[in-house]
């Protein structure tokens, strides 16, 4: 029974009276529990019936079990979910059948519940003799409890009040999921693709994106190993991962940095846990090459070393008019992790990430040409619009109507060349109990690019760009548990600075009397939080989360613009007449969640608060603009309702999980880019290199749902699909800028952001006669989305993309001649479908519209040898 507590009408309305954004957070609790069942979800009344459990994979045996011994199991041992368990019979208790059903595997077995049992790798060596396991097939999506870290703690998937995609090391090589651009094709409402070009990635989701520049104001961030990266590491190439989270909605509470639209979590394989060595080798068209590899030693009862690494080859995609071909790949990359664990209650494991990558990258295409912008007036026309020929922008684009979507004209020869260098470190000392958590790192970001942004010969927008990062984080945490509260509690800083140039070349039509530019601009970031959250067990299948936390960030810098001048250090730019700029921050966010089990299904209703960072612009803006030098951090408040749960019937078993939302976007910032001498004083050094404003608010709503089933032992079936509905409520443009953006808040559209996605994937396996394999497995996957358009103004004619499908197949042999060895061949965009995956220049003051094109079918093979 729920506690009598009342609560007057005088008094709510006092409350709500206290802050609009108070009152929406604290209501829907108030409102489920008012409407909460009063029977719980108790489980494991009455005589335990004989167990029956047939030899089969080791996730399936679990969800067999607990089901029939009426406990919940928790497996968090990442690689072992296929392995080949034997069956277990007769009348035993629960955590004597769980022992017995993983002998032989490098697990242990805890009880962390009356009725919760946890199964997690042990770092010591089996006895001789013991039985290794042996692989079998790819685990199913059954409707078993697979561990996740959404709340900074292993718990299951179902108990966690939030919208979760979750890929094991096995769905991503089924999904041939190599990079984030990969990721996207597998999740619908998740966009991973260029942003002018590849070189700048931009991940959307929930309808939110990032600004074209800017490291450190991310709507949504990627985290390796729980350390979060910098804008430009997420370019970085996915091997050897044991398993990939997508959290979407506002991540303002838990995590290291506060974000609006969600958060993506990598984990890679962890040395010393039983997840098998490998070496793995992918050949294609378009010349690919690819091998990649895992070695993993245990060192000593104690410690583990893993030793990973992935090379990779193929050539562009794209064309250059000038002779050879972009969109290449050349990377190399390596991963040493060593693990310390001298018993249950300590360890540290310490990583050390390495990548080079010499690439040309994105090339441009020529989409079309605005009828305005500076191409055409009197000083530029003779150079840039000039009639016809060699001196003529429209001459070129007629050029490239006859060369077709895959060529580009770009006259600055593409460069895309990358060093990044990361050690990090993780040491956890306690129990479930209590336990002490410190996560430290050190990353390096060094690039080099060129990018020709009108996709002409000519030098309309020309940029070159030389970047020098390095990022410090850390983390300390306590969390544990008291009776039936769950808490977690600790600090997070993080300090960015440049470590060496951070300068670009600009040639913005370039004259005898309008030579290139060199901007300058060296930003030292620092962000610290203080941060805690509980969940607290009400008995009776409900439960409530309520988090907050208090983040601080300052931003300094100098910036120059010169035609001149190039100083490769924040004192250089100083001395050379650089302007110094500061911002400074602070926000309060929260999480607050009410949950109800019933069943196996878990509803909730969740309201958060997160914002997105502000800071300033750059140089010191003249009088015109001088209102416009800092700009305010966004906030996004939203409230989600879901549920999510398992169910199986007969040898049907599946998982579900259904969520809306609505969310109240504030401060929203926009990038403006005025022409040259917008403010009219005839100083080019004051000139914003980008404007941006806080000059709207918006609402975004939608749904997101996610389906997987097992029909029998081996067929599969997964539906996943996102609705958008992303619309601006309100304008508040300054005169001074309403030429650069217009008043009307329908004009304009939010960019990257498809209404409708989905993804449908269906696998059927075939036995093989003994002695010829374990099976073979045909897979079909196609995705689809809505009309996407890449700029945010509504009549804009060249950035958008009709609604596309792409259709993907593989066929995959298991234990090859009943060897642990995989061969799949495999294909992606098979009806070879030309689409827009980006934008590049869209900005009608170059004229030029450019675009990136998607990727073109592709097909290879691949094969794997699993040392167990």
């Amino acid at each position: 029974m729920m506690p009598n507590h009342r609560l007057s009408c005088s008094r709510l309305t006092d409350f709500r009276a206290k802050g609009r954004d108070f009152g929406l957070a604290f209501l829907p609790i108030l409102v489920l529990f008012a409407s909460a069942p009063g029977e719980g979800h108790a489980r494991g009344t009455g005589t335990m019936p004989p167990l029956a459990i047939a030899p089969q994979r080791l996730i399936t045996a679990l969800a067999d079990l607990g089901r029939q011994a009426q406990v919940e199991i928790l497996l968090k041992a990442p690689g072992l979910e296929s392995r080949q368990v034997a069956g277990v019979q007769g009348v035993l208790p629960a955590r004597r059948a769980i022992e017995r059903l993983v002998r032989g595997l490098p697990v242990q077995v805890r009880q962390i519940g009356p009725r919760l049992y946890m199964i997690e790798p042990r770092l010591s060596r089996p006895t001789r003799g013991e039985p290794s396991g042996q692989p079998a097939a790819t685990p199913a999506p059954e409707a078993f409890p697979i561990a996740v870290i959404a709340r900074r703690r292993a718990e299951a998937e179902q108990d966690v009040p939030l919208m979760i995609n979750r890929l094991g090391a096995e769905e991503l090589s089924v999904g041939a999921v190599r990079t984030l651009a990969d990721l996207a094709r597998v999740v619908p409402g998740f966009v991973a693709t260029g942003q002018t070009s590849s070189a700048a990635p931009l991940l959307v989701m929930r309808g939110q994106r990032r600004s074209i520049s800017d490291e450190n104001r991310l709507p949504l961030a990627v985290y390796l190993d729980e350390v979060p990266l910098p804008n430009q590491a997420t370019l970085s190439p996915l091997y050897d991962i044991a398993s990939v989270e997508i959290l979407r909605g506002p991540q303002g509470t838990l995590f290291g940095r506060n974000t609006t639209s969600g958060a993506v979590l990598v984990q890679t394989a962890p040395p010393g846990k039983g997840i098998p060595s490998y070496v793995e080798l992918d050949g294609g068209n378009h010349g690919l090459g690819r091998a990649e590899g895992a070695l993993d030693l245990r060192l000593s009862s104690v410690s583990a070393l893993r030793l990973s690494g992935q090379r990779m080859r193929r050539k562009g995609f794209m064309r250059l008019a000038s002779g050879g071909r972009a969109d290449d790949v050349h990377s190399d990359a390596l991963r040493l992790s060593y693990r310390f664990a001298p018993d249950d209650r300590f360890s540290s494991t310490t990583s050390f990430d390495l990548l080079n990558a010499d690439e040309k990258g994105s090339a441009l295409v020529l989409a079309g040409v605005y009828s305005g912008g500076d191409a055409r007036n009197a000083a530029n026309a003779p150079y840039y619009d000039c009639g016809a020929g060699v001196c003529d922008v429209d001459s070129y684009y007629a050029i490239q109507q006859q060369l077709g979507g895959r060529v580009s004209q770009a006259g600055l020869e593409p460069l895309f060349r990358r060093r990044f260098r990361s050690l990090s470190n993780v040491t956890e000392y306690g129990d479930d109990r209590f336990k002490l958590r410190n996560i430290a790192s050190w990353r390096s970001t060094r690039m080099n690019i060129a990018l020709d942004g009108d996709g002409t010969p000519l030098a309309i927008n020309d940029i070159e760009t030389s970047i020098d990062l390095r990022q410090w984080t850390e983390e300390a945490q306590a969390q544990g548990k008291i009776g039936r509260l769950q808490y977690i509690g600790g600090f997070f800083y993080l300090d960015s600075a440049p470590a060496g140039a951070m300068l670009q070349k600009v040639a913005q039509y370039v004259r005898p009397d309008n030579p290139a530019s060199f901007i300058a601009n060296y930003q030292y970031f620092r962000s610290a939080a203080l941060f805690g959250q509980v969940t607290l067990d009400l008995g009776q299948g409900r439960s409530v989360d309520v988090g907050g936390r208090y983040t601080w960030e300052n931003a300094h810098g100098c910036s120059l613009r010169s035609p001149e001048a190039q100083p490769r250090s924040y004192a250089a730019c100083l001395l050379a007449g650089g302007s110094a700029a500061r911002s400074r921050a602070g926000r309060f966010t929260w999480t607050l969640s009410a949950n109800q089990r019933v069943g196996e299904a878990l509803f909730y209703l969740t309201n958060r608060r997160a914002f997105r960072s502000g800071g300033y612009n750059s140089p010191t803006l003249g009088e015109k603009l001088a209102a416009f030098q800092r700009f305010e951090p966004e906030t996004l408040t939203d409230v989600e309702a879901g549920v999510k749960g398992a169910w199986s019937s007969g040898r049907v078993r599946a998982r579900y999980a259904l969520a809306a939302y609505m969310g109240f976007y504030h401060n929203i910032q926009r990038a403006l880019f005025p022409a040259a001498d917008f403010d009219g004083d005839g100083i080019a050094s004051n000139d914003p290199i980008t404007l941006y404003v806080n000059i709207a608010r918006a609402r975004i709503g939608g749904v997101d749902a996610d389906f997987s089933a097992t029909l029998g032992g081996r067929t599969r079936l997964m539906l996943s699909g996102a609705y958008v509905d992303a619309r601006y409520t309100r304008m508040d443009v300054p005169q001074v800028l309403a030429g650069l953006i217009g008043t009307d808040r329908d004009g304009y559209r939010f960019s990257y952001t498809p209404r409708f996605s989905a993804t449908a994937s269906f696998f059927q396996g075939f036995a093989l006669p003994v002695g010829w394999g374990e099976e073979i497995e045909l897979g079909v996957d196609y995705s689809y989305n809505s009309r996407v358009r890449f700029a945010e103004r509504a009549n804009e004619g060249f950035a958008y993309q009709p609604g596309y499908g792409l259709l993907g197949a593989s066929i995959r042999w298991r234990e090859v001649a009943g060897r642990p060895i995989e061969l799949e061949l495999w294909g992606r965009n098979l009806t070879d479908r030309s689409y827009i995956s980006g934008g590049g220049t869209l900005n009608p003051v170059y004229t030029t519209a450019t675009i990136i094109a998607g990727p073109p079918r592709t097909f290879g093979l691949r094969l794997r040898y699993n040392f167990h």
